[in-house]
């Protein structure tokens, strides 16, 4: 079966979760004998083959690549997202992909910089569509409902207007619909996307497990939290460090893994939290992240669609302290595998970070690196070849 996938991004070109779990998507079907395209947005047009997947890099015409985006001056930020919500000029180009490869599905997942015309021309040419959302693009042109460092409860004037052909893209041409949480599939659904789409399901995104999760490093009796990921206002990196400063524990270490959302932001945090014991230790990798640190903080105030680092500390049998934010709240089994706390709740982290150091040496890690099994990427990806192929022969039928 021939799975055409686009996203925003593709590796080498990497900025959040959503890319890394694309291309272990791509190279699990490849693994499992299916034939994946990727078609991603790049500042140049080039074909390239990664891992023996054969990846599309496009240059989308508009007036920057998304990558850059945060680089860009701010009046050019509203016409880039006028000319995504519908942008006839990449038409030629995502045609002659289509026409080229004549996939059996057209798999499409983050869309910005592609714009929804995709589903529309996949359609006109007889492909059957699925959708994974995988952030709230179809809803807010910065993908987050998020501003002011608070979270959305509904669509504001503006991005209605920005996400109106989106809404009946998605009601007209998507046959499938994939939430990575329950909770962002729920969101969409309950704003009225995706009415029409005869497949509604939620599949987690896939992680690659530790091989040998009981071979940690040995630790030393003083307790390591770790915030990993990009250290934003939104991932409540300072929500988190101000509370462990607050709480004076100097006999416990905090790690922060991960580059700024801004070099300004990162620079500042780290003048602001120059404590003994918070070390910013920058990009690593995960396996040397995990073992590291005996608990993972995610302090997202923003609603997280997913959260990987946490089924990721789970494979090394790590508990976690989780906000109630978005599809976080489903990945924890309370008292078990770790602990939701909320931020709007004063005092509410503070407690729940004593609760969980105080219980660290009685969390059941055999429970906490089962639970890590059913995000295996082996898994993950079998359940979309059960959706393929469930499309493929509505199609056919």
């Amino acid at each position: 079966m021939r799975i055409l996938i686009f996203n925003s991004l593709y590796f080498p070109n990497l900025v959040g979760g959503a890319e890394r779990s694309v291309q272990i998507l791509a190279e699990g079907l490849l693994k499992k004998g299916m034939t994946p395209v990727v078609v991603s947005t790049s500042n140049k047009d080039y074909v390239e083959s990664i891992n023996g997947v054969k990846v599309y890099y496009v240059k989308i015409p508009n007036l920057y690549w998304m990558k850059i985006a945060k680089e860009q001056p701010r009046w050019k930020k509203p016409i880039w997202h006028f000319i995504d919500m519908y942008n006839i000029f990449a038409k030629r180009k995502i045609e002659e992909i289509l026409l080229n490869e004549k996939p059996d599905i057209v798999h499409t997942n983050n869309l910005a910089g592609f714009s929804v015309i995709v589903w529309k021309l996949a359609k006109e040419l007889g492909y059957q569509v699925l959708h994974t959302i995988r952030d709230y693009y179809l809803l807010c042109p910065r993908s987050t409902m998020f501003k002011d460092g608070k979270n959305c409860v509904s669509q504001c004037g503006i991005c209605k207007v920005y996400a109106m052909p989106k809404k009946i893209f998605s009601n007209r041409y998507v046959d499938a619909v994939v939430g990575i949480s329950n909770f962002v599939l729920e969101k969409h659904l309950t704003l009225g996307y995706f009415k029409n789409a005869s497949i509604k399901l939620s599949i987690y995104n896939p992680i690659v497990s530790s091989k040998s999760p009981s071979l940690k490093t040995q630790k030393t009796k003083e307790i390591v939290l770790g915030l990993v990921g990009i250290i934003s206002p939104a991932k409540g990196t300072e929500f988190v460090l101000k509370c462990f400063r607050e709480l004076g524990l100097s006999d416990i270490k905090l790690f922060v893994y991960g580059r700024g959302i801004t070099q300004e932001y990162e620079k500042a945090l780290k003048a602001k939290y120059s404590l003994a014991n918070v070390e910013f230790r920058g990009v690593r990798n995960p396996k040397r992240i995990y073992e590291e640190i005996d608990i993972l903080l995610v302090g997202s105030l923003w609603n997280e669609p997913f959260g990987r680092v946490v089924p990721e500390a789970y494979s090394y049998g790590i508990p976690v302290l989780v906000s109630n934010r978005g599809g976080l709240p489903e990945l924890v089994k309370e008292g078990k595998t770790g602990f939701i706390f909320d931020p709007d709740r004063k005092g509410d982290f503070e407690e729940k970070l004593k609760k969980i150091i105080s219980r660290i040496e009685f969390f059941p890690k055999g429970e906490i690196i089962e639970l890590s099994k059913k995000f295996r990427k082996e898994l993950i990806v079998e359940e979309y070849i059960r959706l393929y192929t469930r499309l493929n022969y509505s199609s056919d039928s």
